[in-house]
């Protein structure tokens, strides 16, 4: 019998390492059986994103994507997976220290599907958690990286 229940393959691309410690934290906490891998770097981000672009099951259905980052940046890491046919399906959320108006703009501009300023306080990482994965949970299309689209 087929399994109900989706499961989550999160892509958290920080530096940071207290950022991505919280937020790998809450994310098992709040999203529960997750496959959750972390990239420190861009160049390895862009490695890992496009090594696997012939294996479609092996794709994240979700990036968590720092701007802030040695060797490539968020915005070169965005338009490289929204620059492929496959790898633009992925949903990506930039979540970052910045609330630079250019960042912002410049993200959305490269196809970002959301922007998140990363809060002050240790609590709001667990609500923007909650957020993100009750968002998923409710929007199957999403979760199912674009449905019919496998």
């Amino acid at each position: 019998m087929e399994n109900q229940q989706a499961q989550f393959n999160i892509l958290l691309i920080e530096d940071d390492d207290d950022h991505a410690e919280v937020m790998e934290f809450y994310i098992k906490e709040v999203a529960g059986n997750v496959t959750l891998n972390r990239i420190e770097d861009g160049e390895k981000a862009i490695q890992f994103i496009r090594g696997n672009e012939d294996n479609f099951n092996a794709l994240p259905n979700l990036i968590l994507l720092d701007l802030k980052l040695p060797k490539f940046d968020g915005h070169e890491i965005l338009r490289e997976i929204k620059s492929s046919p496959l790898l633009k399906q992925i949903f990506v959320i930039i979540f970052t220290s910045s609330n630079s108006d250019k960042d912002v703009e410049t993200a959305l501009k490269n196809h970002a599907n959301s922007y998140i300023v990363k809060p002050v306080e240790l609590n709001g990482f667990r609500e923007i958690v909650e957020l993100i994965v009750k968002y998923w949970k409710s929007n199957e299309r999403i979760r199912d990286k674009g449905g019919s689209l496998k």
